[in-house]
């Protein structure tokens, strides 16, 4: 059920449709778009994949690298690389600076780095719950 900001929310309203509208009366009209909504998942479709994620990270633990050297530390084809870069190019996530026959790769800008160094916490976090749930620590 989509809810306008400009959608009056009296008490019969919140009878039948709303449980709490203490809650949800100041969040109208501040829940982001279906547009909006849409980019967002695009951005986290970008780590979706293991190879741009550690494109991604390996970028952002130096300031920029070329593709022979993203080939070379992620064990994998320079073709392989270059397509990735392209999803992440296409996607804002890296910027491109060409020296002679070079080009370098960096992260766009520090909302990437943000996203990536979080969501690398956050994997972290999770796998060190679980290896101590599986241990029987809690």
């Amino acid at each position: 059920m989509s809810v306008r900001a400009d959608m009056e929310l009296t008490p019969e309203r919140c009878d039948v449709e709303c449980l709490h509208p203490e809650h949800v009366r100041p969040l109208l009209g501040r829940i982001i778009s279906s547009d909006d909504a849409d980019a967002v998942v695009g951005t986290f479709e970008l780590l979706a994949d293991p190879t741009r994620a550690r494109i991604l990270h390996a970028l952002a633990l130096t300031r920029e690298l070329c593709v022979c050297d993203l080939a070379l530390l992620l064990g994998l084809s320079q073709s392989a690389i270059s397509h990735q870069l392209r999803s992440l190019r296409d996607r804002r996530a890296v910027r491109r600076r060409r020296s002679g026959r070079i080009v370098y790769y960096a992260l766009a800008d520090a909302h990437v780095r943000s996203l990536l160094r979080d969501g690398v916490t956050h994997a972290r976090e999770d796998a060190a719950l679980l290896r101590r749930t599986s241990s029987g620590r809690r």
